[in-house]
Protein backbone atom coordinates (compact mmCIF):
# COMPACT_ATOMS: atom_id res chain seq x y z
CA UNK A 1 0.00 0.00 0.00
CA UNK A 2 1.16 3.63 -1.20
CA UNK A 3 0.79 6.79 0.73
CA UNK A 4 0.88 9.83 -1.04
CA UNK A 5 0.60 13.08 0.79
CA UNK A 6 0.22 16.86 -1.45
CA UNK A 7 0.31 19.78 0.90
CA UNK A 8 0.30 23.61 -0.38
CA UNK A 9 2.04 25.57 1.03
CA UNK A 10 0.79 29.78 1.81
CA UNK A 11 3.42 31.52 2.05
CA UNK A 12 2.33 35.37 2.31
CA UNK A 13 4.46 38.22 0.81
CA UNK A 14 4.41 41.60 -0.09
CA UNK A 15 5.81 42.73 -3.11
CA UNK A 16 6.82 46.37 -4.31
CA UNK A 17 6.61 46.98 -7.96
CA UNK A 18 8.35 50.30 -9.10
CA UNK A 19 5.49 50.12 -11.84
CA UNK A 20 2.10 48.78 -9.54
CA UNK A 21 0.23 49.71 -12.64
CA UNK A 22 2.02 47.16 -14.85
CA UNK A 23 1.22 44.86 -12.93
CA UNK A 24 -2.15 44.92 -12.38
CA UNK A 25 -2.30 45.30 -16.51
CA UNK A 26 -0.93 42.36 -16.30
CA UNK A 27 -3.83 40.78 -13.75
CA UNK A 28 -6.32 42.40 -15.83
CA UNK A 29 -4.93 41.30 -19.31
CA UNK A 30 -4.46 37.77 -17.91
CA UNK A 31 -7.92 37.29 -16.61
CA UNK A 32 -9.08 38.57 -20.16
CA UNK A 33 -7.36 36.19 -21.83
CA UNK A 34 -9.25 33.36 -19.03
CA UNK A 35 -12.58 34.70 -19.90
CA UNK A 36 -11.92 34.84 -23.91
CA UNK A 37 -10.37 31.21 -23.30
CA UNK A 38 -13.75 29.91 -21.19
CA UNK A 39 -15.50 31.50 -24.03
CA UNK A 40 -14.26 29.42 -26.10
CA UNK A 41 -13.91 26.46 -24.05
CA UNK A 42 -17.82 26.48 -23.45
CA UNK A 43 -18.45 27.27 -26.91
CA UNK A 44 -16.58 23.91 -28.04
CA UNK A 45 -17.51 21.89 -24.82
CA UNK A 46 -13.81 21.26 -24.69
CA UNK A 47 -12.44 20.87 -20.89
CA UNK A 48 -9.42 19.26 -20.84
CA UNK A 49 -5.91 20.81 -21.15
CA UNK A 50 -4.51 19.27 -24.61
CA UNK A 51 -7.48 20.02 -26.46
CA UNK A 52 -8.40 23.48 -24.99
CA UNK A 53 -4.29 24.36 -25.40
CA UNK A 54 -4.62 23.31 -29.64
CA UNK A 55 -7.63 25.32 -29.69
CA UNK A 56 -6.81 28.55 -28.77
CA UNK A 57 -2.94 28.59 -27.65
CA UNK A 58 -1.77 30.47 -30.44
CA UNK A 59 -4.64 32.70 -30.58
CA UNK A 60 -4.41 33.80 -26.91
CA UNK A 61 -1.23 34.60 -27.63
CA UNK A 62 -1.86 37.11 -30.42
CA UNK A 63 -4.79 38.36 -28.99
CA UNK A 64 -3.45 39.10 -25.47
CA UNK A 65 0.13 39.68 -26.34
CA UNK A 66 1.05 36.85 -23.70
CA UNK A 67 4.08 35.13 -23.19
CA UNK A 68 4.09 31.56 -24.46
CA UNK A 69 4.12 30.53 -20.59
CA UNK A 70 1.36 33.13 -19.54
CA UNK A 71 -0.93 31.43 -22.41
CA UNK A 72 -0.52 27.56 -20.90
CA UNK A 73 -1.27 28.84 -16.94
CA UNK A 74 -4.50 30.70 -18.25
CA UNK A 75 -5.66 27.76 -20.32
CA UNK A 76 -4.77 25.61 -16.78
CA UNK A 77 -6.43 28.39 -15.08
CA UNK A 78 -9.42 27.51 -17.22
CA UNK A 79 -9.52 24.10 -17.94
CA UNK A 80 -9.14 23.86 -13.37
CA UNK A 81 -12.07 26.05 -12.86
CA UNK A 82 -14.18 23.37 -15.24
CA UNK A 83 -13.00 20.60 -13.30
CA UNK A 84 -15.39 20.66 -11.04
CA UNK A 85 -18.25 21.17 -12.83
CA UNK A 86 -18.49 21.50 -17.00
CA UNK A 87 -22.36 23.13 -16.31
CA UNK A 88 -21.84 26.38 -15.58
CA UNK A 89 -19.99 28.56 -17.78
CA UNK A 90 -16.87 29.97 -15.95
CA UNK A 91 -16.07 33.84 -15.78
CA UNK A 92 -13.04 35.60 -14.22
CA UNK A 93 -12.87 38.80 -12.38
CA UNK A 94 -10.11 40.88 -13.95
CA UNK A 95 -8.27 41.40 -10.50
CA UNK A 96 -8.44 37.50 -9.57
CA UNK A 97 -5.46 35.43 -8.81
CA UNK A 98 -3.04 34.45 -11.53
CA UNK A 99 -0.91 31.45 -10.81
CA UNK A 100 2.59 31.93 -11.95
CA UNK A 101 5.22 28.84 -12.17
CA UNK A 102 8.64 28.84 -12.22
CA UNK A 103 9.00 29.93 -15.65
CA UNK A 104 7.43 33.18 -15.11
CA UNK A 105 8.63 33.54 -11.61
CA UNK A 106 11.78 33.25 -9.94
CA UNK A 107 12.73 34.03 -6.12
CA UNK A 108 16.11 35.40 -5.15
CA UNK A 109 16.13 34.99 -0.88
CA UNK A 110 19.70 36.53 -0.88
CA UNK A 111 18.68 39.90 -2.14
CA UNK A 112 14.97 39.48 -1.28
CA UNK A 113 13.65 40.43 -4.52
CA UNK A 114 11.46 38.46 -7.24
CA UNK A 115 11.12 38.57 -10.85
CA UNK A 116 8.43 38.02 -12.64
CA UNK A 117 6.85 38.00 -16.17
CA UNK A 118 4.65 41.50 -16.73
CA UNK A 119 3.03 43.03 -20.20
CA UNK A 120 5.51 45.66 -20.26
CA UNK A 121 8.64 42.90 -19.79
CA UNK A 122 10.07 41.00 -17.32
CA UNK A 123 10.60 42.71 -13.97
CA UNK A 124 12.75 42.33 -10.51
CA UNK A 125 10.91 43.86 -7.65
CA UNK A 126 11.90 44.16 -4.18
CA UNK A 127 9.34 41.69 -1.85
CA UNK A 128 8.75 41.63 2.25
CA UNK A 129 7.72 38.17 4.41
CA UNK A 130 8.55 37.20 7.87
CA UNK A 131 11.15 34.83 8.82
CA UNK A 132 8.72 31.85 8.85
CA UNK A 133 7.87 32.81 5.38
CA UNK A 134 11.33 32.77 4.37
CA UNK A 135 12.65 29.70 5.50
CA UNK A 136 9.57 28.49 3.30
CA UNK A 137 10.25 29.94 -0.14
CA UNK A 138 13.73 28.26 0.65
CA UNK A 139 11.51 24.89 -0.08
CA UNK A 140 9.11 26.43 -2.82
CA UNK A 141 8.60 24.52 -6.00
CA UNK A 142 5.28 24.76 -8.24
CA UNK A 143 2.97 27.57 -8.40
CA UNK A 144 2.76 30.54 -6.88
CA UNK A 145 -0.60 32.55 -7.33
CA UNK A 146 0.06 36.09 -7.50
CA UNK A 147 -3.03 37.98 -5.76
CA UNK A 148 -3.87 41.84 -5.53
CA UNK A 149 -5.39 42.24 -1.97
CA UNK A 150 -6.00 45.48 -0.12
CA UNK A 151 -4.26 47.65 -2.31
CA UNK A 152 -0.91 45.32 -2.21
CA UNK A 153 0.11 42.57 -4.57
Amino acid sequence: MFYICITRLAVTVKLSPADPDGLRRTFETANRACDWISDHAWHHQTFRQLALDKLVYYQVRERFGLSAQMAVRGIAKVVDAYALDKRTKRKFRTDGAFPYDARILSWDLESETVSLWTVAGRRRMPFECGHGQRKLLERQQGESDLIYRRQAF
